[in-house]
């Protein structure tokens, strides 16, 4: 059976998609508009049916906590790579942004990495 986060992920992949090969003839956008298209449809796809389940608070495969964390990491990444793509090239002394996008992303990755798999093992243990 076929379970609800994934009926849920297959459809917004599909209006995602469809969404994506029709806008340039519907709504053409510039540069910037299709960079924060590009970001968003990249949050709708990771995190889209995470947030339709937390806010209808179905615990049924993942707690929703950790449904919540999921979807902070999957925004933090969306707005990080609309940041990187913008001004990505902007130097902050030696570092340029992009550079510095980059290491946020792994230290948040690998934090939220650690984090579930601490929450999994506690969670095992009770």
């Amino acid at each position: 059976m076929v379970s609800r986060d994934t009926k849920l992920q297959i459809g917004l992949v599909s209006v995602v998609i469809i969404v994506s090969v029709l806008r340039p003839f519907v709504f053409p956008l510039g540069r910037l508009g299709s960079v924060a298209f590009f970001a968003g449809a990249n949050f709708v796809i990771l995190g889209g049916a995470h947030l339709y389940l937390a806010l209808v608070d179905d615990s049924e495969t993942i707690p929703v906590a950790a449904r919540w964390r999921y979807i902070g990491v999957a925004a933090m990444v969306a707005v990080a790579s609309f940041l990187r793509e913008v001004a990505g090239r902007t130097s902050l002394g030696s570092v340029t942004l992009n550079q510095l996008l980059g290491g946020v992303l792994a230290v948040t990755v690998v934090s939220y990495l650690v984090y579930e798999a601490r929450a999994g093992y506690l969670a095992s243990r009770q």
